[in-house]
């Protein structure tokens, strides 16, 4: 399975490193060099140059060329982990399988930006963890896998987002298997197709 990935945070480097470990087949990567936005920016570049990993810096997303250097990996599936810009329809129609994004809360949730410092403003007793089929609105689409944090009273951003960050290596882990599994159903059933038409055809020529 050919992955696309996006991201620029910690979180992204952590998720990526477990890839690395499942043997993922990582074709190319989208990073930022810098960012304003996010306190936790991590360039992904810097790991992907030791990997030989193709990337391009991608301060618009949805830019053409960005568009079709994706498009030029022709991924089975993007992973998008850890991005705070929106993905349009033609970066989001890229990849068969689709994108699969991430929001560290109970989905539908607590979604946006911070939900980390939220969930402690709020006093919440818990968040979540979930991974999800993108769409084209902010942390929206239908949930691969979604799992519930405790958040203990000694728990400060930091000590949360390490939770976080472990409970969403185990869950990758988990449904990157059930991806894998999907994957090569759909290409069984594409031989099984193939080979049902051709079987057709014959019959019409005798």
């Amino acid at each position: 399975m050919r992955i696309l990935f996006i991201g620029s945070v910690e979180f992204s480097y952590h998720i990526l490193k477990k890839l690395f470990e499942l043997k993922a087949d990582i074709v190319g990567i989208c990073t930022l060099k810098e960012s304003n936005l996010d306190t936790d920016h991590v360039d992904l570049s810097l790991i992907t140059k030791k990997r030989k990993i193709p990337f391009i810096y991608s301060p618009d997303i949805n830019n053409k060329d960005v568009i079709e250097w994706i498009k030029e990996k022709t991924p089975d599936i993007i992973f998008c982990f850890g991005w705070s810009k929106l993905l349009k329809q033609d970066l989001v129609n890229i990849a068969p399988l689709g994108v699969v994004g991430y929001h560290p809360s109970m989905l539908p949730e607590n979604k946006g930006r911070h939900p980390i410092i939220w969930a402690l403003a709020l006093g919440l007793k818990s968040t979540g963890s979930s991974f999800f089929f993108m769409d084209l609105e902010a942390d929206s689409g239908k949930i691969i896998s979604q799992r519930k944090i405790q958040i203990d009273f000694s728990d400060d951003a930091q000590s949360l987002y390490t939770k976080v960050i472990e409970t969403a290596k185990e869950q990758i882990e988990f449904f990157f298997c059930l991806l894998w599994l999907l994957e090569m159903f759909t290409e069984f059933l594409k031989t099984v197709l193939i080979q049902m038409s051709g079987e057709r055809e014959t019959i019409g020529m005798e």
